[in-house]
């Protein structure tokens, strides 16, 4: 006699619905570091993961990714743990830098802290603040792919919201009350986010998805299928939008992240069921597309020629970056001490009157706060990624099928992914609650196989 375990009831609704809350308090309130939101999405995961853990003691969690998947969130919060734990004195000196400030600290009678991190309370700070995609991530692992793509809307609905916000902004001028954080690009539409080039983050993730959705309505339309024109003009105007968004932000990382959005989405289509004259007009969409986005672009970046020496910085930034990560190489400064560790090699190098509170390089950033362990670990989770996105590209399902809509999600979600990726080598984008909320469920998608099943029904 046999019993399916996997007849048991699953509780995807109320995940879904934490899913949906955290997300979206993690975008409307974490586009900053550190504020109200941050710490509302934080609580909001916990519980999401407290959910999670009740639901698998009870056996009711339905996986939709290999074990080794599940544990990927765990490379991210061991460092930060690992990071608070005691050492010894001897290998808290080792480094140049940690040397140099443990004499100092002679000097005056201190004893260091025997942690790796120079600020355990940054640390632990830079621990919480992983919940949120944590949470998002595993709990995206367990839902089916419909709940998926609610999740993946909503992260368009919330870009709609970032550009039309953003659009306020600009009309409500410089001292406008809709900026939430000042006084950071009070002269750009910033959105949701500190940052201009955040809000064009999250814009060039979501238009990777709305390209590849777009693409697959028109050749369903093609094709014969009963879908309405209306999903072809709504992607399509969403397209346009965010295109312009990312115009008004004025971001240079943000032109290019389109441009590579696009050009990304091309063997994402190419691989879709072809009809005659479907390649034609596909071309012809993309083509408009990139015109679109290089015109938009252009519109903004004319006028800020000659007027961002700050931008201008990130060479210079990450030179010293590298130069306070080898100093401070094996075991890194901490998480969450940038500034701390950083500041020191800036005046002896290049004293700058901007406060630079990171290096715009997420991953020479990483490599002084954590060391050749954060090293090890990005190196892990590189390998990870890049097995994951050959799987794809090698995997051709039969076109038409829902097997075939199944995978051009899961190719999307991998290159809106892989963009968030691609900025953290210009910027810091990840550090914020908002775009690692967002990452973290596109990350899960991409890595959801609908047809793995993480149980076997027990024989008896």
């Amino acid at each position: 006699m046999s019993t399916d375990v996997r007849a048991q009831p699953v509780a995807n609704i109320p995940i879904l619905l934490l899913c949906a809350v955290v997300l979206i308090v993690a975008v409307l309130g974490g586009g900053g570091r550190g504020g109200l939101g941050d710490v509302l999405a934080q609580q909001l995961a916990i519980i999401l993961l407290a959910f999670l853990g009740v639901q698998a003691l009870r056996d009711r969690l339905s996986w939709r990714a290999a074990p080794w998947v599940r544990w990927l969130p765990a490379l991210a919060l061991l460092l930060p743990l690992l990071q608070l734990l005691p050492i010894p004195i001897a290998m808290w000196t080792t480094g140049s830098a940690r040397a140099e400030l443990a004499a100092q600290l002679a000097q005056v009678g201190v004893a260091p802290l025997q942690m790796i991190s120079l600020n355990p309370t940054a640390t632990e700070e830079a621990l919480w603040t992983l919940l949120p995609a944590t949470g998002l991530f595993l709990a995206t692992l367990t839902l089916p792919r419909k709940s998926q793509q609610v999740l993946l809307l909503i992260i368009l609905l919330l870009a709609v919201a970032s550009v039309l916000f953003g659009m306020a902004q600009l009309a409500g001028g410089t001292q406008s009350p809709l900026r939430l954080y000042r006084p950071t690009n009070a002269d750009q539409a910033v959105g949701f986010f500190a940052n201009r080039n955040h809000l064009a983050s999250l814009l060039s993730m979501a238009l990777a998805l709305t390209l590849a959705g777009t693409a697959w309505a028109v050749v369903e339309r093609l094709a014969g299928r009963r879908l309405s024109v209306l999903w072809i003009f709504a992607g399509s105007g969403l397209v346009i939008l965010f295109l312009l968004g990312i115009a008004l932000a004025r971001s240079r990382a943000g032109v290019l992240l389109a441009m590579v959005a696009v050009l990304g989405t091309l063997p994402i289509v190419m691989g879709l069921r072809h009809q005659r004259g479907t390649k034609r007009f596909l071309a012809i969409t993309l083509g408009v597309a990139v015109m679109l986005s290089v015109q938009f672009g252009m519109f903004g970046l004319l006028q800020r020629v000659g007027s961002d020496p700050f931008e201008d910085g990130r060479w210079k930034y990450a030179r010293t970056t590298s130069q306070a990560a080898a100093a401070y190489s094996p075991i890194g400064s901490g998480l969450g001490t940038f500034q701390q560790a950083y500041q020191p090699f800036e005046a002896k190098c290049s004293p700058s009157r901007a406060i630079v509170n990171h290096a715009h390089n997420d991953y020479l950033e990483l490599w002084l706060e954590g060391g050749l362990p954060a090293l090890l670990l990005l190196g892990l989770g590189a390998v990870a990624w890049g097995r994951r996105g050959l799987q794809l590209w090698r995997r051709s399902p039969e076109p038409g099928t829902s097997e075939s809509w199944s995978n051009l999600l899961t190719r999307a979600a991998w290159l809106a992914a892989s963009l968030a990726l691609i900025h953290s080598a210009l910027d810091y984008p990840l550090r914020t609650t908002a775009l690692s909320a967002v990452f973290a469920i596109a990350a899960a998608v991409a890595f959801s196989d609908p047809t793995y099943r993480a149980r076997r029904a027990p024989t008896a």
